[in-house]
């Protein structure tokens, strides 16, 4: 009896051993860098200029994939392309999903196409998206486009003083034009106005720690009538916005489709069938909320980039006269015209210039995902293996991959050359907008090219005058203000001028060009 009870202990001793010794080994969470015992980074975090910033000497001393804690919560944070993607690309089922935001669940955002989690939802209306944006079928909306570049450039010429907003509105213009077909003439329009109220408080609410319910998503329960609950009186505001950003336009295309003046648009070729018949409720429903999506993905973003180039070309001179002497022998002494994405291929440095300035200030500093139901015990950075656990957010630093010293050297100075050379790095358009093809790269594509290659073409060389750069947070998390320096360190608004009137200084200043008979004002 003795004999068996101690071969069934040794027996049951070896499988325990062998149970646990056979199990997958559980890795270790990516370095954390220290910080406060109860708020985590959250304090250094907070007190940074740019978060992005902060989180990128966070990855110089720790590596490019780290994680940080904020209170109670976690987030993983990477900076090294080829993890990126590994991860994005490779293994997108299972860092498809969007970070999880409590605001966007109080404003109704989170079952449209910028906030929905992956599933069959996101798949259908994917799937619309890619049917009416496609390379073939973008085609189609060339020419509307160029339209509203030629109006943006007589505006320019007309107004430089308002530069900042003739941008804003070139952005508004396009997204909502390809959107539904609606044409904008200004910002006194109903519906940029709704459009405007509703990105002023999604490009507050979309920042990871703006609100504490974001940070704590039980507050979410709070009544509105609370004092500590402001974010819910917000919310409701914003949920009747975006319901009436959703709608009106949208109605609008449903009258003008009746009338059968509708202009070709994203939602008129959806809200056709191929064989002529009305399409069926649910399918409208998903028009509805794709198309409101537009003016998010394509507006605040496309005027950080605009604002980007004006800037660069402001502190650069020497490469705009490089760009215009290119597209001074490429378009001869024919008319003028726009230049057109096919072009491209035609005009190496001044497609050079451009990439360069989304890399020098990325429009999306910080892009966010999150990881799907199960661990990854897999995540390889350099020679050490990582965990990422379960539903966790990850953050792509944007900003310092397209800052890194080893990719592209000199990282902060401005220089179109790099991608001129044999094994030039990575072109930013790769991953400035997001990963994968979004509604965010196609809207702003065309807009970018043509907007910029008219500027460079056509305004005369800035500036001996200092400029200097001010972040603020917006869709990207940053805008960028324009100020004119008279001295080092003084701001224009020190001097009594506005950040807009400095812009228009700047163009008026160095060029004069608004006093001439300019090839722009005939068109």
């Amino acid at each position: 009896m003795e004999k068996i009870v101690i071969s069934g202990a040794l027996a049951a001793s070896a499988l325990a051993y062998y149970a646990y010794t056979s199990r997958p080994r559980r890795m270790p969470l990516p370095p954390r860098p220290p910080g406060h015992w109860l708020f985590g980074n959250a304090l250094e975090i907070g007190a940074a200029d740019a978060f992005w910033v902060k989180l990128g000497e966070y990855a110089d001393v720790h590596g490019p994939l780290i994680s940080i804690r904020m209170l109670h919560q976690y987030a993983y944070i990477i900076s090294d392309p080829y993890l990126v993607t590994e991860l994005f690309e490779k293994r997108s089922v299972n860092y498809s999903d969007r970070d999880e935001n409590e605001m966007s669940k109080l404003t109704g955002l989170d079952t449209d196409v910028v906030m929905l989690q992956y599933g069959p939802k996101l798949k259908q209306y994917r799937t619309m998206l890619n049917r009416a944006l496609n390379n073939r079928v973008s085609q189609d909306y060339i020419p509307l486009q160029e339209q509203e570049v030629k109006k943006f450039m007589k505006r320019l010429v007309g107004e430089p003083e308002k530069f900042l907003d003739h941008v804003r509105l070139l952005a508004a213009s396009l997204a909502v034009r390809l959107a539904y077909g609606y044409t904008i003439e200004s910002f006194d329009d109903p519906i940029v106005e709704t459009a405007e109220k509703w990105m002023a408080g999604f490009s507050d609410f979309i920042q990871p720690w703006s609100y504490a319910v974001n940070i704590i998503p039980s507050l979410r329960y709070l009544p509105e009538w609370l004092p500590i609950a402001p974010f819910q009186r917000r919310a409701i505001e914003l949920r009747g916005v975006l319901k009436e950003l959703r709608e009106k336009p949208f109605h609008y295309v449903l009258e003008q489709m009746t009338a059968g003046t509708a202009e070709e648009s994203y939602a008129s070729k959806l809200l056709q069938s191929e064989g002529g018949a009305p399409v069926n409720e649910e399918t409208k429903e998903a028009v509805m909320r794709t198309a409101a999506t537009f003016y998010a993905a394509g507006s605040d973003t496309t005027v950080s980039a605009i604002q980007s180039f004006f800037l660069a070309m402001a502190l650069h001179p020497e490469t705009q006269v490089k760009a215009q002497a290119e597209l001074a022998t490429y378009l001869g002494s024919g008319p003028q015209r726009i230049i057109l994405p096919k072009d491209e291929e035609h005009l190496p440095y001044t497609s050079a210039l451009f990439k360069e300035v989304l890399r020098w200030h990325p429009v999306i500093p910080v892009v966010h995902h999150r990881s799907s139901k199960d661990d990854d015990n897999n995540v390889v950075c350099g020679d050490k293996r990582y965990r990422i656990p379960a539903r966790s957010n990850i953050m792509v630093n944007v900003w310092k991959i397209s800052h890194d010293s080893s990719v592209y050297p000199e990282p902060e100075s401005f220089l179109p050359e790099r991608f001129l050379v044999d094994n030039s790095p990575p072109s930013p358009e790769t991953y400035v907008f997001g990963f994968g093809r979004s509604m965010a790269e196609y809207v702003q594509g065309y807009t970018l090219h043509g907007s910029q290659c008219g500027s460079v073409s056509a305004i005369p060389n800035p500036l001996s005058v200092r400029l200097s750069l001010e972040m603020v947070a917006g869709i990207g998390y940053r805008n960028i203000s324009l100020w004119l320096l008279d001295a080092p360190g003084k701001k224009a608004s020190e001097r009594g001028v506005s950040t807009q009137e400095t812009g228009g200084e700047v163009l008026r200043l160095v060029s004069k060009w608004g006093e001439a008979i300019h090839p722009w004002r005939q068109w």
